[in-house]
């Protein structure tokens, strides 16, 4: 009999540990992608961690010596892919407070109006290339800055870039 009790205990702790972990689900970094209002569908979407502020504002500060490069590459780490889906949102979800900056990848059917290959729009660093790849389209990736996510909400990075 007491054995039953030491397992029935242990059991009852064990269901009632993980029953409070997983009440708690983790946050995430999430959003939709749209061009001149439409969702951008099947764009890669890659995460980005910076060990520390620093690290986010060098990156901010877009220098581009040898010294500051050499830097930014030991402090910022790739850390997740994903693809938008037809509403053009994506996901990541984040284990922990930090860091992080968002970019992602698609392909532009149309020319921009904009005559220049790289230019700000909002908080995003949009650069694409100049003329058409093999299957007809314009590479094109857009690049967020760095912003601090708590983990205590969900962080909401939304791009509508007009082209």
């Amino acid at each position: 009999m007491r054995i039953f009790r030491s397992n029935a205990t242990l059991t009852v702790t064990v269901f009632t540990t993980l029953m409070l972990h997983g009440q708690s689900s983790p946050k995430v970094i999430r959003r939709k992608l749209t061009e001149n209002g439409k969702p951008i569908q099947d764009a890669a979407v890659f995460l980005q961690s910076l060990d520390d502020e620093k690290c986010a504002k060098l990156f901010s500060s877009h220098k581009e010596n040898r010294r500051s490069l050499t830097k930014l590459e030991r402090c910022m780490h790739d850390l997740s892919t994903a693809s938008t889906n037809a509403d053009g949102q994506y996901q990541f979800a984040v284990a922990r407070p930090g860091w992080y900056a968002v970019h992602f990848l698609w392909d532009l059917g149309t020319k921009p109006k904009n005559p220049q290959t790289a230019f700000v729009q909002g908080r995003w660093g949009v650069m694409y290339a100049g003329s058409k790849d093999s299957s007809g389209k314009y590479d094109t990736m857009a690049q967020d800055g760095p912003f601090y996510f708590k983990g205590e909400e969900d962080a909401v990075r939304d791009a509508d870039l007009q082209f």
